[in-house]
């Protein structure tokens, strides 16, 4: 799909909103997959995957962790470091 790509969706009287097999197609989106909506402006909206919420997410902070680190890994050390001094 290109950026200029554009779909017209009809909202139904309960609220419904068919998306299109093409759009669901480009977008990647699976049967179940959950999707965000933003309202960007009066009468303007972004659609994205919660997948790429996320990933975009992670890579807006990705600068606070140096490459090779966990921090998963480092709560773990810390929360047994913790229960070693109870």
């Amino acid at each position: 799909m290109s950026a200029k790509e554009a779909f017209t969706l009809e909202v139904k009287e309960n609220g419904r909103v068919f998306l299109p097999v093409a759009f669901r197609q480009s977008m990647g989106i699976e049967p179940g997959e959950r999707l965000i909506a933003r309202v960007t402006e009066k009468g303007k909206a972004e659609l994205v995957t919660a997948g790429h919420a996320v990933t975009s997410t992670r890579g807006m902070f990705a600068y606070l962790v140096p490459d090779g680190v966990s921090l998963a890994d480092e709560l773990v050390q810390e929360r047994h470091d913790e229960a070693a001094r109870e």
